[in-house]
């Protein structure tokens, strides 16, 4: 019984991939259109969208096109291709801006982007695309069905910004290259002053200054030490990670012990 029913799937497989490349390599527009809308509903997107490809130009005149290109633009996006369903999407707001689809269609827009937005250690070109295609859709809709969700994945995008560019900070100061992880450090708490990782970047930029300073020629220590003292006090004000509050200390005293050495120091010159 198992083999029979087996067979029969086989046959009935067969059959339905006969009659595709039939359709497929043949001449009859509305015969492509018929099995794309069935291919479409059935979640079959790949053949859906061979044959939406073969009859978009015949069908762009004709009252069907815009109903066309929406499900065309629907079974790239659930294809995975976003570059081409953000784009597909986007000339369907452009030829029908009135459809009760465009804000929808909009809305895909954002999605496509979003899913292209990469995690927070490799190039953010996309996240910044993302971000910038959330910022048309809410001004072009400020009070879409979507907006909740919009503004979550907008979020979710400024934190990978965030994590971006404090790793980028702290990779200056694990290279050592204190200066120019102090300016890295300063430059993202003006961008992000709300930042998930304010605490983080204020104990990294101190640690950072701290280490320039004790590593100075003594011409640069003084001013160094009183700027990374500065720094120390910005990140105690805030701080609630005691892990971070031992480690600022301990620098802290060494900071203040260099500063005692300086002032005998100038004492015995004079």
């Amino acid at each position: 019984m198992k083999k029979i029913l087996v067979l029969i799937t086989a046959l009935v497989l067969l059959n339905a991939c006969s009659e595709y490349q039939k359709v497929y390599n043949g001449n009859d527009a509305e015969a492509k259109y018929k099995m794309a809308w069935k291919y479409y509903e059935a979640g079959k997107y790949r053949k859906a969208d061979q044959l939406f490809s073969q009859i978009d130009k015949v069908y762009k005149r004709k009252p069907v096109y815009q109903r066309l290109l929406f499900a065309h633009a629907m079974s790239l996006f659930h294809m995975k291709y976003y570059v081409s369903a953000g784009e597909k999407f986007r000339k369907f707001t452009q030829l029908f801006p009135e459809s009760s689809k465009a804000e929808e269609a909009d809305y895909y827009i954002v999605l496509a982007y979003d899913r292209l937005a990469p995690k927070y250690s490799v190039d953010q070109a996309y996240t910044v695309r993302a971000m910038e295609e959330i910022a048309s859709f809410l001004k072009k809709h400020p009070y879409s069905k979507y907006k909740d969700k919009v503004n979550a994945i907008n979020a979710k995008l400024e934190h990978r910004l965030e994590r971006k560019y404090f790793e980028i900070a702290r990779l200056y100061y694990n290279l050592d290259q204190y200066r120019a992880a102090i300016k890295a450090f300063n430059n993202y708490l003006i961008d992000y002053p709300g930042s998930h990782y304010k605490e983080d970047a204020l104990f990294y930029r101190f640690k950072a200054a701290a280490d320039l300073a004790l590593n100075s020629v003594e011409r640069k220590k003084a001013a160094r030490i009183q700027t990374a003292m500065g720094y120390y006090n910005n990140f105690r004000a805030i701080s609630k990670n005691e892990k971070y509050q031992k480690q600022a200390d301990k620098l802290y005293n060494k900071l203040k012990d260099a500063q005692t050495q300086i002032s005998a120091s100038n004492i015995v010159k004079k």
